[in-house]
């Protein structure tokens, strides 16, 4: 897991990426992180649940493709955090959809940067 440090600025949004590929995962967290986004991962719903009690996030970032991820995130999940699903379904039509496979550019598409904060 990555981890936040207390000392980062709290207009810098948190995103929680909850995937079960490790490489998708990883290639997620690391474009992310080069826009200076703060990275929380989880492979599991029980992860996932965890990290929300415990955290609000800006973004969740997650795998429709894994059902069981899905339903059990969107019970628990702030009204204020933006969920971004990704999926191979191409019948979505949600603006906050990324279609498997993906580039660097559509990921950070999704994304709204606040007001003050630079990427």
């Amino acid at each position: 897991m990555i981890t936040h440090d207390r000392d980062e600025p709290l207009s810098v949004p948190s995103v929680l990426v909850v995937e079960p590929y490790e490489d998708l995962r990883d290639g997620i967290v690391t474009t992310l992180q080069r826009r200076h986004y703060v990275c929380h991962t989880v492979d599991t719903p029980a992860g996932a649940a965890l990290m929300l009690r415990k955290n609000d996030y800006a973004y969740v970032v997650v795998d429709a493709d894994v059902p069981e991820l899905t339903s059990e995130l969107v019970s628990q999940l702030s009204p204020q955090s933006n969920v971004i699903l990704i999926t191979e379904d191409e019948a979505s039509e949600s603006e906050h959809v990324l279609r498997k496979p993906f580039g660097c550019d559509e990921l950070l598409a999704q994304f709204v940067r606040p007001s003050g904060v630079s990427g």
